[in-house]
């Protein structure tokens, strides 16, 4: 990562509020059991493994141009069998389904987390950058690049605050975050 004599951030990363403020939360013992549904990924394991006794890749955007790829992604999951996940990435997926698929992904969610569980998610807004869908990497406890990606899903309208607090229960949005691209984080708690 490149960053100037004035602390600015390199093309193509950013500051990531919510990210800053999931981790700031947590412990960084090692003991935490974490659910990333993008694709596996070195940067990832370096910045998460100071938290998590176990990391698991979802890959849920993968496999675009299959009609069955978002149920089989879905159903494939992985629940923890050791103890419920306790904390979640979602990385720009919630606009990139319907009313439909987002229930059906939250209530998935809510299986496999335990109670207090917390849910970080990336979401387009009005005017964000990036409709035809972003990957990122995350490149530490408070800084992620982004870089365009073909993922599966065509982003929807953007969710705005209100439907996310919807869209998320049984998880409560305790932060939010406006980015200067128009995306926006949410930081949620699963309800006991």
């Amino acid at each position: 990562m490149t960053h100037g004599t004035e602390g600015r951030v390199a093309p193509g990363e950013r500051r990531s509020p919510g990210l800053a403020a999931l981790f700031d939360a947590l412990a960084a013992d090692g003991r935490h059991s974490i659910l990333d549904l993008g694709a596996a990924s070195g940067a990832h394991l370096r910045v998460l493994g100071a938290f998590a006794r176990q990391v698991r890749f979802a890959s849920l955007l993968v496999g675009a141009g299959r009609d069955d790829a978002w149920d089989d992604a879905l159903r494939a999951l992985p629940p923890n069998s050791a103890r419920p996940y306790d904390v979640v990435l979602a990385w720009d997926v919630l606009d990139r389904l319907d009313a439909d698929g987002r229930s059906a992904l939250v209530a998935r969610l809510a299986d496999v987390t335990a109670p207090g569980a917390r849910l970080y998610a990336i979401t387009a807004g009005e005017g964000a950058a990036g409709a035809g869908g972003l990957a990122f990497t995350l490149l530490g406890r408070d800084r992620v690049a982004e870089r365009p990606a073909a993922v599966m899903g065509v982003p929807t309208r953007p969710l705005l605050p209100a439907q996310m607090e919807r869209v998320l229960m049984p998880f409560a949005v305790v932060s939010a975050f406006v980015l200067r691209s128009g995306a926006r984080e949410y930081l949620a708690m699963k309800r006991p």
